[in-house]
């Protein structure tokens, strides 16, 4: 048996992918531990992992906007998007060192899987020679021709982080916001959705998707009876950047009339009086059992989070994606490059572009709905999570 410890950051599109891996791993008999940082979430004491906490940093970790109607706005400019990124990446990660380091060497683990956007636990296992696999929770790992406001963030701050990185004896190499482990990279995706000249970086694997063998320890209840026959359109923008009243309303104005069901994943908006005022036929929420749900949907509207694209295409769900920040573009890069889905600027869509986009979704027998099975197919056929774990472990000598 070994001992793994896993790190990321409490937002479910960080986490979520992970939660199958330790599963896995626990199957195969392993101890597992899972450090959260900053701080643990409730959901990891369900998946039956050892939860760990930092030890009092000396110095307070700099609070970063996870959520709600200011993080929604603030990601609209890229100047602040930057500074977020940078708060993120560089400003907490030297408060975080010793403490995550203290927590690393209390767990003993024999090897770490690490997203590799927490670069305090990359620091850490690099400094106590433990082999680390960095599991990249979205496409991020990959470079597309394409040019978006993360990659101009990051490109910005590159010369500071490479010297974090030396500082600490560790000459690092990156890809977007993600540092590359030297021995196992893992992307939750398959050639059949990337193409075979998707450029993937040294030691990294395409495992296919990562669904998880049991409940993920996030499930909610949900009104089911409210659907009815009706197709259903689910439409989604994470939990972070859910604040979305323009556009949810725009969207369920162009749904209106097609004879669907719109199941919206609403965040805090759920609980206002703004979802009394959407047009149709509208379940709004506050969160949903996605996977649930898009084992219902006849099409998905997204923003394009790499958590939500992996599960739509498990499902064969073909999606229209409205990327808004961060690494939402490469998706998009990607979902159009397949022909399995569309693609729109959200600042610019307006009712009757959208409503012409949902038809096309919704029309039966079509080519993009026969590349949305081509990839499903790929998708069904491998097991990510279990993958994921197995080269995980393989590290371990």
């Amino acid at each position: 048996m070994s001992r793994v410890l896993i790190a990321t950051s409490p937002e479910k599109g960080h986490l979520n992918p992970m939660a199958g891996v330790a599963q896995w791993l626990l199957r195969m008999g392993h101890h597992v531990g899972w450090l959260c940082l900053p701080e643990p979430t409730p959901q990891l004491t369900r998946l039956g992992v050892e939860v760990l906490a930092l030890p009092q940093a000396e110095a307070p970790v700099p609070t970063i906007e996870t959520g709600g109607e200011a993080l929604a706005r603030l990601v609209l400019d890229e100047a602040a998007l930057g500074t977020w990124i940078r708060g993120l990446l560089i400003d907490a990660v030297p408060s975080l060192l010793a403490p995550v380091r203290e927590a690393v060497e209390r767990f003993r683990p024999d090897v770490m899987a690490l997203d590799g956007m927490q670069y305090a636990a990359v620091l850490a296992a690099h400094a106590l020679r433990i082999p680390w696999a960095g599991v990249s929770s979205a496409l991020s790992l990959l470079e597309p021709p394409i040019d978006y406001g993360l990659r101009r963030n990051v490109r910005a701050l590159a010369g500071e982080r490479q010297a974090l990185f030396a500082r600490h004896g560790f000459e690092a190499r990156f890809r977007n916001c993600e540092c590359l482990s030297p021995d196992l990279n893992l992307i939750f995706a398959t050639e059949t959705f990337l193409g075979p000249d998707a450029g993937l970086p040294p030691a990294t694997h395409l495992v296919g998707p990562s669904i998880p063998p049991e409940a993920r320890g996030d499930e909610v209840d949900f009104p089911w009876e409210r659907l009815g026959s009706k197709p259903v359109v689910y439409v989604s923008f994470g939990s972070q950047i859910s604040w979305q009243p323009e556009l949810f309303h725009t969207l369920t104005e162009a749904a209106a009339p097609l004879g669907v069901t719109v199941v919206l994943s609403a965040g805090e908006l759920a609980d206002t009086k703004f979802i009394h005022t959407l047009p149709g036929d509208v379940v709004a929420v506050p969160y949903t059992p996605q996977r649930q749900v898009l084992s219902r949907a006849s099409a998905l509207v997204s923003h394009g989070g790499a958590n939500s694209v992996m599960e739509a295409l498990t499902e064969g769900v073909p999606m229209l994606l409205l990327p808004v920040c961060n690494d939402q573009p490469i998706q998009a890069h990607f979902l159009t490059k397949s022909g399995a889905g569309l693609v729109r600027e959200p600042r610019t869509l307006t009712v009757e572009d959208c409503r012409a986009a949902l038809r096309q979704l919704l029309e039966p027998g079509t080519v993009l709905r026969q590349r949305v099975a081509r990839i499903a197919a790929s998708y069904q056929a491998r097991d990510g999570a279990k993958e994921a774990a197995e080269r995980i472990i393989q590290l371990v000598t």
